[in-house]
C-alpha cells in the first residue's frame, strides 16, 4: 500500500510543523507528502526547506483550499 498526503497551507506555519511530525510518525510509512502554499506570507517555505527536505512543496498565488488541494492532488 502506499500512502500520500497533500496539505494546502495558507499562513500555517505556525501549525504545519506539528502536521507533519505527526504524519512522520505514523506506523505506516508515508511514501510522499506534499504541501501547497496557497500564497502564505509567513515563512512557510523557509520552514519546509529547513526541516522537511523529504517535503515536496509547492507554490501559487492564493486560490483557496480547493485549488491548492486539487493542484496537490495532480
Amino acid at each position: 500500500m502506499q500512502i500520500s498526503v497533500v496539505i494546502p497551507a495558507y499562513n500555517r506555519a505556525h501549525t504545519l510543523a506539528r502536521a507533519l511530525d505527526s504524519i512522520l510518525a505514523q506506523t505506516l510509512r508515508v511514501q510522499e507528502i506534499i504541501v501547497v502554499d496557497d500564497g502564505s506570507g509567513d515563512g512557510t517555505e523557509a520552514l519546509i526547506r529547513q526541516r522537511y527536505p523529504r517535503v515536496r512543496y509547492l507554490s501559487r498565488p492564493n486560490g483557496g483550499v480547493s485549488r491548492a488541494r486539487n493542484l496537490g492532488i495532480a
